[in-house]
């Protein structure tokens, strides 16, 4: 009497636990069907000499997770997103930041700049922490979206796409190593970032903020290092658009590293680039630690990142013309 108690007790919450979320019109036949089946398979085992009760563990053990049971007896997905509407999700996943953050983070500014007295800095912080902000929200909006799709969806239709694909969307040319749009969004907002504090720097920071390059350099190179980066942004753009590095554009992208490099280590040679960092840093924070770095270093630096970046572009217009040389014979 003990044996059958004990295993009708483990056998009911196993079954339970199977059929609590399932429908009325499939919970009771389910659960007819797994007793019968827990049953019989416990039945066999004592045949064969087992301890009832061990037999009955053994038996549910066999079975599995109670949930995982569920989802196959309830026709539920054990995925969030699934193959039918995958496609379109990553789709509008590429396509919303690239779309809504260059907006976002353009109003912001306009906003900032034309209705506070807050310096660059303080501007340039709140725009990262709002885009952050945004691309939250837009992750997690989106995939909940289609996890509801997904779970509301008949069961017959789940492995359907969303939209019809039609062979006209295709592009008219496939270039070779296809610039992506995440890669040119980064390259382009991070130009772009780097002429707005450039500007900032050589405009006067005043308040609480750190002035590192001298504002009182010449207002030619001071326009020349920043239409150095602006046209790092705009080429990037345009590198996207084409689809591919080619080498004009790569000689385009040599050319400018090599003038911002020797600007650069022009201004520091003659000592007009950078303010006295080491007093700054003293009068600010009271710190009495020499912070300044040989000239020499920051020349090597900028050298490094203009040649490596230089390079890269030459190596990846070679890489599209082999390419291409190789689709067409």
């Amino acid at each position: 009497m003990t044996d059958n108690r004990t295993r009708t007790t483990l056998t009911d919450r196993y079954v339970w636990t199977v059929t609590r979320h399932l429908p009325d019109d499939v919970g009771p036949d389910v659960a007819q069907e797994l007793r019968g089946t827990i049953a019989d398979a416990v039945d066999g085992k004592v045949e064969a000499g087992v301890d009832p009760d061990a037999a009955e563990e053994q038996v549910i053990s066999e079975l599995g997770d109670p949930d995982v049971l569920a989802r196959q007896y309830g026709g539920r997905p054990g995925y969030l997103i699934g193959p039918g509407v995958y496609p379109d999700y990553v789709r509008l996943m590429r396509i919303l930041p690239a779309i809504v953050l260059p907006i976002v983070l353009l109003a912001n500014f306009v906003a900032r700049v034309t209705t506070t007295d807050e310096n660059w800095g303080a501007i340039l912080l709140d725009a990262f922490l709002l885009l952050l902000s945004v691309a939250v929200h837009l992750a997690f909006w989106v995939t909940l979206t289609f996890a509801v799709i997904e779970w509301t969806r008949p069961e017959g239709e789940r492995d359907r796409p969303l939209s019809t694909w039609k062979p006209d969307q295709l592009t008219a040319e496939v270039p070779w190593r296809h610039v992506g749009l995440a890669e040119t969004l980064f390259q382009a907002l991070f130009a772009a970032a780097m002429a707005v504090l450039v500007a900032w720097q050589f405009s006067g920071v005043g308040g609480d903020a750190i002035q590192v390059l001298n504002p009182d350099v010449g207002a030619v190179w001071k326009l020349a290092l920043i239409g150095l980066f602006v046209l790092d942004a705009a080429l990037a753009l345009v590198v996207w658009r084409v689809g591919r590095w080619t080498p004009t554009l790569a000689a385009v992208n040599v050319a400018s590293n090599a003038a911002a490099a020797i600007l650069l280590i022009w201004l520091l040679s003659r000592g007009e680039l950078l303010t006295d960092l080491p007093t700054v840093l003293g009068e600010r924070f009271g710190w009495s630690t020499d912070w300044s770095i040989p000239t020499a270093l920051l020349a090597a630096v900028i050298v490094v990142i203009t040649l490596w970046d230089g390079i890269e572009s030459v190596v990846k217009a070679r890489r599209a013309i082999k390419g291409r040389r190789e689709r067409h014979g």
